[in-house]
């Protein structure tokens, strides 16, 4: 059997992804549990909160139809985040060396072990862009091998423990095409999907977000 490891190039996930995974990734690498596994980490917790902070700044600015400049600074924010996620990476790889329970204590995403006839993994890439129209959202993922369909989950609020509260729910039997219409402009609507196949129903991917326009 392969041994565990989280992933290390998370250059090919959109932004919204990135920063949905990085702002999780800096939470739990100031847990205690992920300081005591993970003593010195590289980039250190505080060069990491400054690279995760100025890329979801840089993100969320950008986001809102942003000038050419702004895209650039998001763009390099993104760059230098990569290259800070890839080191920590690698450091926790080394470290754990395989052992699951410190490798989830850190947020990064674990490499898909090989599986045949089991069930559907977690989707990947799940990316979020405006419509035509107001009020419209397209939703779009990376297709994964052997489902026969997916659930798609749409949030549009947070409790006060601050947990997404799932209250729309759609099936469809493509990864790509799928939308939703009649959402409020300026609400931020949160998405997670999971696959089905034959063997049953797969884990839930992160969340994603976008403001509606």
């Amino acid at each position: 059997m392969r041994k565990e490891k989280v992933i290390s190039n998370y250059s090919p996930w959109s932004d919204y992804e990135l920063s949905t995974l990085a702002g999780r990734v800096l939470k739990a690498m100031q847990d205690t549990n992920a300081i005591a596994n993970f003593p010195t980490p590289n980039p250190a917790l505080d060069v990491l909160e400054t690279l995760v902070n100025n890329y979801i700044a840089q993100h969320e600015i950008a986001s809102r139809r942003g000038s050419a400049l702004e895209i650039s600074q998001k763009n390099e924010s993104r760059e230098a985040l990569l290259v800070g996620l890839r080191n920590l990476a690698h450091y926790v790889n080394e470290i754990a060396n395989g052992q699951l329970s410190m490798l989830l204590s850190t947020g990064l995403v674990l490499v898909a072990q090989p599986s045949s006839s089991q069930l559907p993994l977690v989707p990947q890439r799940l990316r979020l862009r405006d419509g035509r129209v107001s009020g419209m959202m397209h939703i779009d993922m990376t297709p994964v091998k052997g489902a026969w369909d997916y659930e798609i989950a749409i949030g549009g609020s947070i409790n006060e423990q601050g947990e997404i509260q799932w209250n729309q729910t759609l099936m469809t039997t493509s990864s790509r095409g799928n939308f939703v219409m009649e959402l409020t402009p300026g609400t931020q609507y949160y998405v997670r999907v999971r696959a089905r196949n034959g063997k049953g129903t797969g884990d839930w991917s992160e969340p994603v977000s976008l403001i509606a326009r």
